[in-house]
């Protein structure tokens, strides 16, 4: 799977771009960090690690993330489960994914696609978004 660093003496975020589903949470909520338009998109010296790792948090499908050197001080077993209309089924929590191999992956936070479109199901891609343009 790919995925991208940003780093500064503070942070470093990692992108993992074929689980985004493209909510733009991250682009609307700290629009200097996260910009799309601007290469590379991810600037993490534009605000503090402490506002990065607030917003990073609230990816719905787990494409950002923190990276950390120190373990996570406690772990929250509780797992939610969000359906967005017109949109994926968004899991929040650790849970564990078994395909139709049997190969096992633990995941933090996943989008399931609901509309069938996505080019990475069962993940959501964000192609629901396409009957929108």
């Amino acid at each position: 799977m790919l995925k991208k660093e940003y780093s500064n003496q503070d942070v470093t975020v990692v992108w993992k771009p074929d689980i985004c589903i493209h909510s733009e949470i991250c682009a609307r909520g700290l629009p200097k960090v996260f910009d799309p338009k601007r290469k590379p998109w991810i600037d993490v010296d534009q605000a503090s690690g402490e506002d990065i790792v607030a917003l990073v948090n609230r990816c719905p499908s787990g494409a950002l993330s923190i990276k950390t050197a120190e373990p996570p001080a406690a772990v929250d077993n509780t797992t939610q489960v969000q359906l967005i209309p017109g949109g994926p089924l968004i899991l929040k929590g650790t849970c564990e994914f078994v395909d139709e191999e049997g190969i096992t992956q633990q995941k933090k936070n996943a989008a399931f696609c609901r509309c069938s479109k996505s080019a990475n199901f069962p993940y959501c891609d964000g192609s629901h978004n396409m009957e929108k343009i």
